[in-house]
């Protein structure tokens, strides 16, 4: 769909604020977002906590770093709603008042809840249940964040898991991640990967992406074919160890972190996900935009809200992984899906621009 030029009649101020643009799905949504709004002829200004920008922003869209560091010094119980108030001034003198505030991630989400800017929404990336302990002080902690706000979820399995999480109803919507399609095609056409038939997996190394699970399917299927791995973390030390155990470590390629992983994805044979759990995953959504199949396990949020069952597998069962790469590699051609267009950045803008009174 297209937007239309000045939806809601007139050009408003939005304003996506995350902690920092590091490489990341959230600060991928942030900029992909803001460039749909962009294009729309709409105000997009993007706040951060700290100046790491990792991803590239268009010129045309203004940054502006929040001075962050120099509260740390306050005690803990009085940080927050102090925070609270100076981004809002931050906020009135750099850019103005904004018709809709958009904050990403649990770190920025913990002071703007306490906003007192008009049309404040938190955008929740990720299935929390799955990412926090549920002592008693974290449930209060995260009940005093999300219960404050209007909140999004990325996907219907967060909109779920969030009310059930906090124990009672709240206002929260899905309005789906977008993927940036023309900017995934454009980029995989920059260089041809050197490796050839290949699976390739596109993931932060911890523990919810389960490569241990991914590694051991890759080992059980004893295909013929490569495993590239791009993405760095905490546990790729522990996966690399893994490969020389299960003797698959000449197989098996890790690429590390890089700004343009899609010429990888687009050469594959298959994108295989083994996550525990997801929020949406958007480099799936890329995958699918750029032709390549994608097989996944089941797990809560993201992948079986796209996927259709055949392309799916039970969580941490290496056995049926296996196997699904085995018939992937085998007929590729029947494990390709469209893009829907709820995934397209127009119409999550669309969405978005919907918020507005």
């Amino acid at each position: 769909m297209t937007i239309p030029a000045n939806l809601n009649k007139n050009p408003k101020t939005i304003i996506l604020a995350i902690p920092s643009l590091s490489i990341g799905g959230a600060e991928q949504f942030v900029i992909t977002l803001a460039k749909a709004l962009k294009k729309a002829q709409h105000n997009v200004h993007i706040l951060l906590l700290r100046e790491e920008v990792a991803l590239p922003v268009p010129s045309d869209i203004p940054i502006h770093i929040f001075p962050y560091d120099n509260y740390r010094k306050i005690p803990r119980f009085m940080r927050k709603k102090i925070i609270a108030r100076a981004m809002d001034a931050f906020v009135i003198k750099n850019i103005g008042a904004p018709d809709l505030l958009l904050s990403n991630l649990k770190s920025i989400d913990q002071f703007l809840a306490y906003s007192q800017l008009d049309n404040v929404y938190l955008v929740v990336h990720n299935t929390l249940s799955k990412l926090h302990s549920m002592s008693p002080r974290s449930l209060k902690q995260l009940k005093d964040i999300y219960l404050s706000k209007p909140c999004i979820g990325v996907s219907e399995g967060v909109t779920a898991d969030l009310p059930t999480l906090l124990e009672q109803t709240i206002n929260i919507t899905t309005i789906y991640d977008p993927v940036d399609v023309q900017k995934a095609d454009d980029l995989s056409a920059l260089f041809t990967p050197t490796y050839q038939d290949y699976l390739i997996n596109v993931s932060t190394f911890k523990m919810a992406k389960r490569h241990d699970v991914l590694i051991e399917a890759y080992a059980k299927s004893n295909l013929d074919v490569d495993l590239v791995l791009v993405g760095d973390g905490v546990e790729r030390p522990a996966c690399e160890a893994l490969t020389r155990q299960l003797g698959v470590a000449d197989r098996v390629h890790f690429i590390g972190l890089t700004s343009n992983p899609y010429p990888y994805i687009k050469n594959a044979t298959a994108m295989v996900i083994s996550s525990d759990y997801e929020g949406l995953n958007i480099a799936m959504l890329e995958a699918i935009s750029l032709g390549t199949p994608v097989i996944s396990t089941a797990c809560p949020s993201g992948p079986p809200e796209v996927l259709p069952s055949k392309n799916l597998v039970p969580v941490g069962y290496t056995e049926a992984l296996a196997q699904k790469m085995i018939e992937v590699i085998g007929r590729p051609e029947i494990f390709a899906v469209a893009l829907d267009e709820k995934f397209y950045p127009d119409y999550a803008a669309a969405r978005y621009l919907e918020l507005i009174d």
